[in-house]
Parts: C-alpha cells; structure tokens; sequence
C-alpha cells in the first residue's frame, strides 16, 4: 500500500535528464500528501500536430475512469494492485493505453507494533527521486473541463521493505521508465511489459527511517515530518 506521500522537491528539476518537453505541474513543497490531493506524473501523448511529447502533469491522485459517475470514485483507487490490475475494469483500460511515471522523493509507510503504528519516512536511496509505476485517466467534469486522475501501482513487498509493510509502490528504474510510459506498446504486449517491470523493482533503492507520528494527522504539513527519530 502506498498512502501518503512526500512532495518536498521539484521534479522540474529533472526536466533535462528526464527530457521533458512541456512542464505543466506547478509545483509547492508539500510534506504529508493524501489521496485526492494534486501530484506530478511523468506522461507521453500525442500533440495537436500528431508528434509524441513527453510531459510533466498534474493529476489528481485517485484514479477516475472515464465511464465513472461520480469523481468520488477515485479515493478507492488511489493504488492498483499489479496482481489485478490487467483485469479489473477500474485499471484495465489504463494499464493498456495510459500508463505513467510519478516521480516522488518518498513516501510514507507505517508498520503495526506493539507500542501501536510506527511511521517510516521510505526514500530515494540515490540522488533521483523514486519514480513510482502509474496509471493516468480522463473524466469529464459537468463544466466539459477534463479531470486528469493517477494511481500508484503496488506489489508484494520486496528486501527489507517487508520488515515495514507487505505491499510497496512499484519503483521504476530510470533505464525501464521509457518502456514504461511508452503509448506506442501495443495491447497484446503489455501483459509482458507488466512482467519485466515487476521483475526490475530493486528494494536498494529505497531507504528508510523511522519518522514522528505526527504525520498520521493530514493536517500537518512541514518539513519536521521527514526528520528521523530515534
């Protein structure tokens, strides 16, 4: 599971490396950040003059479908299981067609012990931010304005993350973040594409430390909540 997030940097700043032709994510420091709050994700899409552009986007962090009555929706799916996600009609469409990198500098996990929930801060063990697998939908609002949704994808724990939690984001490598957020893969392939993915996601790459349990309170938000405690 992956419920709560860090936002303290700008992916941005990555817009060399990452090759970015449109930034679009305005970006604000945020430290504690929920489902259905506003988060970047990495995409690729077709232009008005038909060429691929790679993107950095806003999007709303609960995944909408298009056929979705109610945008309320979303606050169930802001995580897709990877075990499930090629055959439930929340993801099915998106995993084909919309698939997304969101580039996050850490995330939130808490692990049950007898003393109760204990909060780990789970970081970028390098100078990247983690970028995590996602999806990317379409809604249109009653005003005809286009609401772009996200989930994160999630698996089986791996490494020493199960010490934590049993399940964990899907963690992108930079090398397989290409394959990934590729539109041009065609259905029949993304079954394989899913597989590969799955088989890259190294534990190694995140690191942790334990954090206050202020941050089980959405409403605190500072830099203070990332600080370890003993």
């Amino acid at each position: 599971m992956c419920g709560r997030l860090n936002l303290s940097s700008d992916p941005a700043d990555l817009a060399d490396e990452l090759r970015l032709d449109v930034v679009s994510y305005d970006y604000t420091p945020r430290y504690n950040v929920p489902p259905g709050a506003d988060v970047p994700i990495v995409v690729e899409r077709l232009d008005d003059e038909g060429e691929v552009t790679r993107r950095l986007e806003t999007a709303h962090w609960g995944l909408v479908p298009s056929w979705a009555k109610d945008p309320g929706i979303g606050f169930k799916a802001f995580n897709a299981r990877s075990e499930t996600v090629l055959e439930k009609p929340m993801f099915r469409q998106a995993i084909k067609r919309r698939r997304c990198a969101l580039p996050i500098p850490g995330y939130y996990e808490w692990e049950v012990t007898e003393d109760g929930k204990q909060p780990w801060m789970m970081s970028a063990a390098g100078a990247d931010p983690l970028f995590m697998a996602g999806l990317f939908e379409f809604w249109k609002q009653p005003d005809d304005a286009w609401l772009v949704s996200t989930s994160i994808l999630t698996m089986e724990s791996a490494g020493h993350l199960r010490e934590v939690h049993d399940r964990m984001p899907v963690i992108l490598s930079r090398e397989h973040l290409d394959d990934w957020i590729d539109p041009a893969v065609p259905s029949g392939e993304v079954p394989d594409l899913l597989a590969s993915t799955l088989s890259q996601v190294d534990p190694a790459s995140v690191t942790r430390h334990k954090v206050g349990r202020a941050v089980g309170n959405v409403r605190n938000d500072s830099p203070e909540l990332v600080a370890p405690v003993a």
